[in-house]
C-alpha cells in the first residue's frame, strides 16, 4: 500500500513537470543566440567568463561566435516576433562596434 501511493506522487510529479506543447525548435536556437552573445561579451574580454571567473580574451572565439549568432539569426529570422528580430539585431550590432573597437 505504501509502495503503491509513493508511485503515484511520482507519477504526479512527473506529470506536473511535463509541458503543454513541445518546445518550439526557434525558441531553441533563440535561448542559443543568447548563449553565444555571453561567449562572444566573455571572449571580447568585456566580462568575465561565468565558468571561471577569470578574463580571457581571445579574438577568433568572439568572432566564431558572433558570426555563428548571425547564422542562426538569418536561419530562424521569418519565424521570429518584430520583437525578438529587432533584439537580436541589436545585439548583433552591439557586438559587431565592441568587436571592431
Amino acid at each position: 500500500m505504501i509502495e503503491e501511493k509513493k508511485a503515484k506522487e511520482e507519477n504526479k510529479e512527473e506529470r506536473l513537470q511535463l509541458l503543454e506543447e513541445p518546445i518550439k525548435v526557434r525558441d531553441i536556437i533563440y535561448l542559443n543566440i543568447l548563449s553565444l552573445e555571453g561567449k562572444a561579451w566573455a571572449y571580447m574580454d568585456l566580462v568575465v567568463h561565468p565558468e571561471t571567473q577569470k578574463h580571457k580574451k581571445d579574438i577568433e572565439e568572439a568572432k566564431l561566435a558572433i558570426d555563428t549568432i548571425d547564422i542562426l539569426y538569418k536561419t530562424v529570422e521569418q519565424q521570429l516576433s518584430p520583437e525578438q528580430k529587432k533584439d537580436i539585431q541589436t545585439r548583433l550590432t552591439n557586438l559587431r562596434l565592441n568587436f571592431a573597437k
